[in-house]
């Protein structure tokens, strides 16, 4: 597995960055949410999706 790091969110607010960041944080937390389920428990992936989705609007 390829470990990638996280970008500097320095210098970047001013270019719009935040948007980014919060994306960024999203996605981070769904990867960790679904290291957590099982890959026979579709609701616990499901459920992940689910808050990927709600953290996105």
């Amino acid at each position: 597995m390829t470990m990638v790091s996280r970008p500097s969110s320095q210098g970047h607010a001013a270019n719009g960055g935040a948007p980014h960041e919060q994306t960024w944080d999203a996605v981070e937390t769904y990867f960790e949410c679904i290291t957590t389920c099982s890959l026979d428990d579709g609701e616990c992936i499901t459920r992940c999706v689910d808050q990927l989705r709600d953290d996105d609007a």
